[in-house]
């Protein structure tokens, strides 16, 4: 069902078959005025027409490019005559007016995308009255309220594509969006999606991305683009180490429907002309993600990229995915807009070496190591208070990983069944359960995070997350009003029929050796935890439709509980003895008390709560 199957994606000319081979699957679906797509019946929060339009608009990022790097594609005429029909306000299919906060300012973008990168094939060919159309569609968009992230890129990205064939309109909109948009920017490259410190792939495939973008095609802000490209720069030496060798990217927080747009930041750098790593370094990152993509068969019914991530999943999706949504992964192929003669295209890859340091990012409060070939990230300090879907498991796990994802528990009363991998589990009834969320506090330290976190108001528990590669310690002191049961989960691994070659779950150890994979969680606490099976709920993991998890389980009594235990997990079997005989000694409880000094505050403030109104 791979429609990139039969492609090395090695050469310029190969990516951009890849996107035509992307491209095909999809227009049986286009609706007979070709303004709409749509590709099933699973639905997001907004109207179907939002989502409809979502199917024809996200493609534009890998077709624009295309054309601005003159390069074959040969139904332009299909896409054109969508730019009239759904800007034609006596058109069946017209894309509509609409309020405050929808999906169509966020489609705008790529509408507006379009006229700046596929000017000559999408506006030059309309009739004087297509243009007004297409024009006074744009400037709606232009008047309507976005959500306070990454959105404002919307705005700007529809007044640019104005810009680019020549409609006046409200430059304030455009410049009171850049405004807001750097006041999110913090520290080191990073910025937050928003006002609140919420950190994940939007600020490298939204963030850096339209900043790049905005800092090549805009004209007379200069200080502003310089800004973007210096930031981008030193976003660089962060995020090259969310990748492994083989390619893959930390799976870790909301949208990974997005895939492969993941290497978009890449993308971006290179149509920027920021060489913030060497050339080659730059196009190995991204070339290696995208073929990672290319090789894997996660594709639905007849080459259609469906919501999921290795394989379709509405488990791990968000309430704003609908069928057409995982395009956004074409924002990747950028660098087609380049010159066969840019340095990005002559350069050759540089492959990515494992390095034996810790990667301390102080701002998304993270400590990364390489073992095996698996980054692992270890998280304490995202504060996100939206009401996403799977919020704890998307963003408040305690360790992330390329090589082996991260589940979601879909059972709200299953705290015997969810997989729980890399979380502490707590419940009064072993049937409703808390994990950790949201922050209290978070603190970074040279080889250590350090958090507080209260289930409700009868608990609280400090977490101290220790590096020891190729093993992580995690040190929980917990503090309880009430009797509880306790579960903590290692990393997950792939399930398949065949049995595992070692299964052991005894007192203080629990571990799975497949013929793929292996993972084991020893208890290092004062009083040992029992090991145990977890026969988890199937297509809860990003990556393995099944998987075995090991778990450590105990009861807590009322009062203070110190809970410690050992991490470790590879996708090579072979691995297994030799880490075990690596494996690290707890730390003294003074020893974890004298972290908290050592370290460096990180959120001095307590965490918003989301309520939502009711009335």
């Amino acid at each position: 069902m791979n429609p990139l199957k039969n492609n090395p994606l090695q050469t310029r000319d190969d990516f951009a078959s890849s996107v035509v081979q992307l491209w095909e699957p999809l227009k049986p679906y286009f609706s007979p005025g070709k303004a709409r797509v749509n590709l099933g019946l699973p639905a997001a929060h907004f109207t179907q027409t939002a989502a409809e339009l979502e199917g024809f608009s996200r493609p534009l990022f890998g077709l624009a490019p295309l054309a601005a790097g003159g390069l074959p594609f040969d139904d332009w005429d299909m896409m054109r005559e969508g730019y009239i029909s759904g800007t034609n306000p006596e058109h069946p299919e017209y894309w509509g007016t609409f309020g405050d906060l929808d999906q169509r300012l966020v489609e705008s973008a790529a509408i507006g995308f379009g006229l700046i990168f596929a000017k000559d094939k999408l506006w030059d060919p309309l009739t004087a009255q297509q243009k007004t159309n297409v024009g006074n569609w744009l400037k709606f968009c232009q008047t309507q309220k976005t959500a306070n992230n990454n959105w404002h890129f919307f705005h700007v990205f529809g007044s640019l594509g104005l810009e680019n064939v020549g409609v006046d309109h409200d430059l304030s909109v455009r410049q009171a969006g850049l405004d807001t948009l750097e006041s999110f920017y913090i520290d080191d490259g990073w910025y937050a999606d928003g006002p609140k410190r919420q950190f994940d792939h939007y600020i490298a495939f939204a963030m850096h991305f339209y900043g790049l973008i905005y800092s090549k095609v805009a004209k007379g802000d200069e200080e502003r683009c310089e800004r973007f490209r210096q930031r981008a720069r030193d976003f660089a030496q962060d995020f090259q180490h969310w990748f492994d060798a083989e390619g893959a990217s930390l799976a870790f927080g909301r949208s990974m429907t997005y895939r492969f747009a993941q290497a978009s930041f890449w993308a971006g750098l290179a149509f920027a002309d920021v060489e913030a790593l060497p050339w080659g370094q730059i196009r190995g990152f991204w070339a290696r993600n995208m073929r990672w993509w290319g090789n894997r068969d996660y594709f639905d019914r007849d080459g259609i990229m469906p919501v999921g991530y290795s394989y379709p999943n509405l488990h791990m999706c968000e309430v704003y995915n609908s069928p057409g949504s995982p395009y956004w992964a074409m924002k990747a192929y950028l660098p087609l807009a380049l010159a066969e003669d840019h340095p990005f295209w002559q350069a050759d890859e540089i492959e990515k070496q494992e390095t034996p340091e810790l990667l301390v990012s102080r701002v998304p409060g993270m400590i990364g190591f390489e073992a095996g070939g698996n980054r692992v990230m270890l998280s304490s300090c995202n504060q996100v208070t939206q009401p996403f879907r799977g919020t704890s498991e998307k963003y408040g796990k305690f360790a992330y990983s390329t090589k082996l994802g991260f589940s979601v528990d879909p059972d709200p009363v299953g705290f015997l069944s969810n997989p729980f991998d890399n979380m502490l589990a707590l419940s009064y009834n072993c049937r409703t359960f808390m994990t950790r969320s949201p922050l209290e506090e978070a603190r970074i330290g040279t080889d250590f995070l350090y958090s507080v976190w209260k289930a409700d108001d009868e608990i609280e528990v400090e977490t101290w997350l220790i590096a020891r590669a190729p093993w992580h310690i995690r040190a929980h002191k917990i503090t309880t009003n009430r009797a509880l049961f306790a579960t903590e989960g290692g990393f997950g691994i792939q399930r398949t029929d065949t049995p595992p070659k070692l299964e052991t779950h005894a007192i203080g150890h629990s571990e799975f050796v497949t013929e793929t994979a292996f993972s084991v969680a020893l208890d290092m606490s004062p009083t040992a935890r029992k090991g145990l099976p977890r026969r988890v709920h199937p297509n809860s993991s990003l990556y393995f439709p099944q998987t075995h998890v090991p778990h450590l389980a105990t009861e807590l009594a009322v009062g203070t509980t110190w809970l410690i235990g050992a991490y470790a997990a590879s996708t090579n079997p072979k691995d297994a003895e030799r880490w075990k005989k690596l494996a690290p000694k707890a730390p003294t409880q003074a020893q974890l008390e004298k972290m908290v000094s050592d370290s460096e505050r990180v959120l001095g403030m307590k965490y918003e709560t989301h309520i939502p109104t009711l009335f």
